[in-house]
């Protein structure tokens, strides 16, 4: 292959002015298209007239709003209700359940003591007293003071939490999948 060379050489080309505010807002004059005379166009068929919606006003616009944020703040004041009385049962069966744990380890303390030696049935008694305890604190506690706490568990300790919260999460999956093989 040969090359050609250019026959005339390309004059170098100017920088260009870089744009500033005013010269973008200087008017550019734009050259206008020729218009089609009228003949030489189709004939359109004439739009149908079409009803338009009266545009809201403000004032519409605004009730409109508010009723929404009324009827949000309705359904938020519901769920907080629903909320708050579900977190009170679940932990009234949860403290009854944490007695009846309590009484279930004193009363096998026994038999512990008989099999493996009274020292185990102390730490047996010593398990039923903790559970007792923590079942009579939560009882005594309101739903915003647990909520509290368990904030401020968080926070001072975010690992330990994540981490109940992955065993947590891991035995209610074993628990799921254990309950739906035995329906099968």
């Amino acid at each position: 292959m040969a090359e050609t060379a250019d026959p005339k050489p390309k004059a170098p080309r100017k920088p260009r002015a870089p744009k500033t505010a005013a010269a973008a807002s200087t008017p550019v004059a734009v050259k206008a298209k020729p218009v089609k005379k009228a003949a030489t166009r189709k004939a359109a068929a004439p739009k149908a007239a079409t009803a338009r919606k009266p545009r809201a006003t403000k004032a519409k616009a605004s009730a409109g709003n508010t009723a929404w944020k009324a009827q949000a703040d309705q359904i938020k004041e519901q769920a907080a209700k629903t909320a708050r009385s579900a977190a009170d049962s679940a932990k009234g069966k949860t403290g009854s359940a944490m007695q009846g744990l309590a009484k279930l380890i004193a009363d096998t303390a026994g038999t512990v003591d008989a099999k493996l030696g009274p020292q185990y049935g102390d730490y047996a008694r010593y398990a039923a007293e903790a559970v007792a305890g923590a079942a009579k604190s939560l009882d005594a506690k309101d739903v915003d003071q647990l909520v509290g706490e368990a904030r401020d568990f968080v926070r001072k300790s975010p690992a330990v939490a994540i981490g109940a919260a992955a065993v947590v999460g891991f035995v209610m999956m074993r628990l799921a999948k254990g309950s739906g093989s035995d329906q099968a």
